[in-house]
């Protein structure tokens, strides 16, 4: 007799990388496939009772369950001689918790290809032929399409953006270094949103940062409070040039990394605490302030890093305009970082790079999808909280256009 898998080995194959796994919205498709799952772990834990105790199988009953607002008629599998009754489902209770359709995206992404997919579904039984998975695939894929392109507000707060390398899988078959620039948003409620990605083979280079741009305005985005990125050579003259009037913010954190490697450990340990000083500031002049002073210590040292601090100095300590809760929250480009860190978690899953394009657009579409339906609905309470603040902050920095506009 084969060694059969017992349904806790098959359960924790599925959930090995549930911290990947995340919420999208394609519910016929849920339906359908989280009915095929439980059913058939159902049916293997009836397998593994008959191997235990003298009785036989006695046919399948249905039964209506529902995960939110999903609909599911499961086949309830019997025995003849027992009151056998499956332990994956709550006896007496026809709602499913939401951790049952993890089960699904969890196949969905840790499935390293279309062809990994197909292999994990049919070692479950179930039945799903290729087309039908590239069907699913497909579908997905249009999704986030339909999301990358959709039309913008006009107005936004903060807009971060940061790029991210990634190995992808070209149409020849061939592993390429790409870079995914990102951009993330803080709308006028205090809302977070995805704007949107764009994918460019090779380095990194202002091209790419442009495309981006370009994108965002046909969108629809006209006016940004305030823009944070890393400092990549001609970004702020970039964005300048789409949006005259908008602030823009270095990213403090890649600052601090740079300096780790151009410092000696006790002038970075020094540096560290006066860029921490600085955040701390009254206001933005005593900030430039403060900062200044750091600089003339470091010029004899290091002239060329002086005067790349000196060049961006009101860059760097654009955040201190604003009120000092949200000042953590806008002085570093972390809103997009922490997104390409999960995506990068699931690029280790995909065995270190993604095998397409579209298998990279689809697992992005699940996760984003999950934080724009779920954790991200409400607004974040430190910017909710300070929100009239930025309105007027908002109002006084495109009251030239507005009038002109009158």
């Amino acid at each position: 007799m084969k060694n059969k898998k017992s349904l806790k080995d098959i359960i924790e194959k599925i959930l090995e990388e549930m911290d990947e796994v995340k919420d999208f919205h394609a519910e016929s498709l849920l339906q359908v496939l989280l009915t095929s799952l439980l059913n058939a772990i159902m049916r293997r834990e009836r397998e593994m009772h008959l191997e235990q105790v003298d009785d036989t199988k006695n046919g399948f009953y249905k039964r209506n369950f529902s995960i939110g607002s999903i609909p599911l008629i499961l086949s309830i599998p019997r025995t003849r001689n027992s009151t056998f009754f499956p332990s994956i489902l709550p006896k007496y209770s026809r709602t499913l918790p939401e951790e049952y359709r993890k089960l699904v995206e969890a196949l969905l992404l840790s499935s390293r290809s279309i062809q990994s997919l197909k292999i994990a579904l049919s070692e479950l039984n179930l039945p799903y032929s290729q087309k039908e998975i590239e069907e699913i695939t497909e579908t997905l894929y249009q999704e986030f399409k339909a999301m990358n392109s959709r039309e913008l507000a006009s107005d936004w707060l903060v807009i971060f953006m940061d790029a991210k390398v990634l190995d992808v899988k070209n149409e020849k078959g061939e592993i390429k270094k790409a870079v995914l620039i990102t951009a993330t948003g803080i709308d006028m409620s205090g809302k977070k949103n995805f704007l949107g990605s764009h994918l460019h083979y090779g380095n990194e280079t202002l091209e790419a940062w442009k495309i981006m741009l370009e994108n965002l305005s046909q969108r629809g985005v006209k006016r940004v409070l305030l823009w944070v990125t890393d400092n990549f050579p001609g970004i702020s003259k970039l964005i300048k040039s789409f949006f005259p009037l908008s602030m823009h913010q270095l990213c403090i954190v890649h600052l601090i990394r740079n300096a780790k490697y151009r410092l000696k450990k006790e002038l970075y340990k020094r540096f560290r605490e006066i860029v921490e000083m600085a955040g701390k500031a009254e206001n933005f002049e005593e900030a430039k302030e403060i900062f200044s002073q750091e600089i003339d210590l470091i010029r004899k040292d290091h002239p060329h890093f002086a005067k790349e601090l000196e060049r961006n100095q009101e860059l760097y300590l654009t955040f201190t305009k604003f009120p000092r809760e949200i000042r953590a929250r806008i002085k570093s480009t972390n809103a997009s970082e922490n997104l390409h860190k999960e995506l990068d978690k699931i690029r280790i899953n995909s065995g270190g790079y993604f095998q397409s394009e579209k298998i990279l657009w689809v697992k992005w579409y699940i996760y984003l999808d999950n934080l724009q339906n779920n954790s991200w609905q409400k607004p974040e309470p430190v910017f909710k909280a300070h929100l009239q603040t930025l309105h007027l902050m908002f109002r006084k920095t495109f009251e030239t256009e507005e009038i002109n506009h009158e």
